[in-house]
């Protein structure tokens, strides 16, 4: 079967909506019904002004039954675009400007009676909600009929310039026009949606920031500028979808909108600063209870303009000398330059929860706790962070401290719970602790501390003797090393360097064995173990007891000291056998009879 066609044709013109095609050529074959047409085309459609953004793919047979060039005909549809935003609905292309599907008049047909005079045809222009004239005659358009008062509409095929209820001919009526001072600003806005040059022109002298926004965010901006922010979100789609020239934005505002938005972020700041509360300075962080207006525009689902605003809000706080965080509803938390959130470091520096909270806990890390509403936020000082960082790049274990300084396990924790060494993090009574925790610098100093106490060598012979053999020697309930460290730096033992260079810096240590029996006896110090761990290797513990592994065994077996899960285990609890070996002080023998 074949397809019948119109009978007579017609040419598109410049600016002429589809509707307007479809209607103009019915018109000229006498055909009054629109569903006297769609049917043959498959189009079961239910209103004219719908056409251009339903059937983009019956473009063909469409174009084909008017006798019109489809690729001219093609132009006239509006493509969808693929954002899709709660509450706005989708996005079409409208001649290359991209705007809100509602923003676009379906239902009603709106006029120029001064234009219909000029040539009767619909324009696509006319179907722009937001905009009220014409943009060739500047006069406000029509939507109801003069004669009747019922609304155009696209139900019959009457003639564009004529009222399909009463048919009296529009290009008799009349309406206002535009006012010379406000010509200016309406062909502005008119030129923005029609005009790509134009509006090209206006996107490259905008802010950096509002080049890459969609032309509907653009338009939404300068009308949340015009109203200071005071419409909500909602409000400002709901102008941009508004037909009713009564209620919606008035020239003035879009004169306002506009000129605002030139100066962007300038504009925007000097809003919002209206609302913002300088903070003494004294203080390092705290709460904004009041953001202002644009607080509700920060929780729109369009995600474009959320961090567009969340960006002019925080170079609001950065003029205030503020760096704003964590914006929730009408409030945001803020902290000076320098501090940083936890949360903000974490991000930022890419740590992990564990290395912030040792990073909190450290005493050369400035940290600023904030209490409000029975929630608690934690700020560190961002330099004294990243250098506590670099310090936990180079930490030490206790096997690399023990082999750097030369002394056994035991004395690496008493060193650090008498304060000799310092922590990188706090681990508190944990059985394994984390590795790379001590400050390699503090073991540094310590080691050139027991160096610079060496006397200088004499010519007269001495008795000296390595410090790791005269430790061996006294008889002492523990092993010395950590009495005898102490000692030394206390001034109450000489010491000398051996000569060549030691691995270690207890290994470049001499002593007088009768000095040293002398400065360490009775003078055993236990520290109170608030961050060793709880355990102890039975190797460890013959260290500290100055016997053999073997012995500790069997001292776990006998229950004497005690140990991991209170059998054998592999492990002896710590301060069991310090109080063991200290509860042996008076018996006879030596340490190693233990």
């Amino acid at each position: 079967m074949t397809m019948p066609r119109f009978v007579v044709p017609i040419s598109i013109l410049p600016g002429e909506s589809l509707a307007g095609v479809v209607a103009r050529a019915a018109h000229e074959n006498m055909v009054t019904n629109p569903h006297s047409i769609f049917p043959h085309l498959n189009m079961p459609l239910a209103c004219l002004g719908s056409l251009a953004t339903r059937y983009s793919k019956q473009c063909d047979e469409l174009a084909y039954f008017m006798g019109v060039d489809p690729n001219i005909l093609s132009t006239l549809f509006y493509g969808r675009v693929d954002r899709h935003e709660e509450g706005l609905g989708s996005e079409i292309d409208f001649f290359g400007c991209r705007l809100a599907s509602r923003c676009r008049e379906k239902q009603i047909r709106r006029l120029s009676p001064e234009s219909l005079r000029v040539s009767p045809h619909h324009r696509a222009a006319w179907e722009v909600k937001f905009i009220h004239w014409c943009p060739e005659s500047f006069e406000y358009l029509l939507s109801k009929c003069s004669a009747c008062g019922k609304n155009f509409g696209w139900g019959k095929f009457a003639g564009i310039h004529i009222c399909e209820n009463c048919g009296a001919d529009i290009r008799e009526q009349t309406s206002e026009f535009v006012h010379e001072s406000e010509r200016e600003i309406a062909q502005l806005l008119s030129g923005f949606i029609l005009d790509r040059e134009a509006a090209m022109r206006l996107r490259t002298s905008l802010h950096e920031d509002l080049r890459d926004l969609s032309d509907a965010d653009l338009l939404r901006i300068a009308l949340m500028l015009s109203s200071g922010f005071e419409w909500s979100s909602n409000v400002v789609n709901n102008a941009l979808c508004n037909s009713d020239r009564k209620s919606a934005p008035s020239l003035q505002s879009w004169r306002r909108g506009f000129s605002l938005i030139r100066n962007w972020p300038e504009s925007a700041y000097e809003i919002i600063w209206m609302n913002l509360e300088v903070p003494d300075e004294d203080i390092y962080c705290g709460r904004i209870r009041k953001l202002g207006p644009v607080a509700s525009h920060l929780m729109a689902p369009n995600t474009d303009l959320t961090k567009l605003l969340k960006k002019v809000l925080e170079g609001s706080f950065s003029r205030k000398g503020l760096i704003a965080s964590h914006v929730s509803g009408n409030c945001a938390e803020w902290y000076r330059p320098g501090w940083l959130p936890s949360i903000e470091a974490k991000k930022k520096h890419k740590l992990t929860s564990w290395t912030v909270e040792q990073a909190l806990r450290y005493p050369g890390v400035r940290t600023v706790s904030q209490d409000e509403n029975g929630t608690s936020q934690d700020f560190l000082h961002e330099e004294d962070l990243l250098g506590w960082l670099e310090k936990l790049k180079e930490a030490l274990d206790v096997p690399e401290a023990m082999r750097c300084i030369g002394v056994p396990e035991h004395s690496v924790w008493e060193l650090l719970e008498f304060g000799h060494l310092k922590f990188l993090t706090s681990e508190i009574r944990v059985l394994n602790p984390r590795r790379g925790f001590i400050d390699s610098s503090s073991v540094k100093e310590l080691g050139e501390a027991l160096l610079n106490r060496c006397l200088k060598p004499t010519n007269e012979p001495q008795n000296l003797v390595a410090l790791s053999e005269a430790v061996k020697l006294p008889r002492s309930p523990i092993s010395p090393w950590t009495t005898a460290i102490r000692t030394i730096l206390n001034g109450k033992l000489n010491v000398w360097r051996r000569d060549g260079q030691m691995s270690a810096y207890a290994d470049a240590l001499l002593v007088k064995p009768e000095e040293f029996e002398i400065a360490i006896d009775g003078n055993i110090e236990i520290p109170e173990f608030l961050e060793a761990p709880i355990l102890m290797t039975y190797n460890n513990a013959a260290d500290l007891l100055q016997t053999s592994s073997d012995t500790v065994v069997q001292l776990a077996k006998e229950q004497k000291i005690e140990s991991e899960f209170g059998g054998a285990g592999r492990r002896a609890v710590r301060r069991s056998v310090y109080c063991y070996a200290l509860s042996r002080v008076s018996a006879a023998g030596t340490p190693h009879d233990v």
